[in-house]
């Protein structure tokens, strides 16, 4: 073996420690019921026949997200481990839902139309040009309103 191919065969070697320390483009093939997501990466040194059951890394305490099919991620690996695959990071519209902290209702915004529900019938009394009065209000059916403030901490 020449010295230029000793070379390469060792700096090779080397390297191929460092290999799990970088981040890989990857596509989302499916998610689990548990979260965790099989990942077909680009890279063919890491490809193999793809990565199962990677958990993904959120980075943000009580969120969890569900991805859609095909979507695109960074995989990464903790500590450099090749058994300690993770799902860093996204593209733009890969999210198909967002959760916050266990939460299942959908989130209104400031502007947001909602609908608003009155009760059936409301006890009314006061004056009309000076003589008073007292009745039940019946509401028939439900109001619009628009959100004019929220949760401060929350935004969507």
């Amino acid at each position: 073996m020449d010295p230029v191919e000793a070379l390469s065969v060792f700096v090779q070697r080397v390297m191929r420690r460092t290999r799990y320390h970088a981040q890989y483009a990857a596509v989302v093939q499916r998610q689990h019921d548990d979260d965790t997501l099989d990942l077909l990466p680009d890279d063919e040194i890491i490809r193999g026949t793809g990565l199962s059951r990677v958990p993904i890394r959120y980075g943000l305490p009580g969120v969890r997200v569900r991805v859609a099919v095909g979507a695109r991620v960074l995989l990464a690996f903790e500590g450099g481990s090749p058994a300690k695959p993770r799902a860093v990071l996204w593209e733009s519209g890969a999210i198909e839902e967002i959760l916050f902290d266990g939460g299942s209702s959908p989130l209104a915004r400031v502007g947001d139309v909602v609908t608003v529900f009155w009760p059936a019938s409301v006890p009314v009394s006061g004056t009309i040009a000076g003589s008073p009065f007292t009745g039940v209000l019946s509401i028939a059916s439900p109001g619009s309103g628009v959100i004019e403030s929220g949760a401060a901490r929350v935004k969507a």
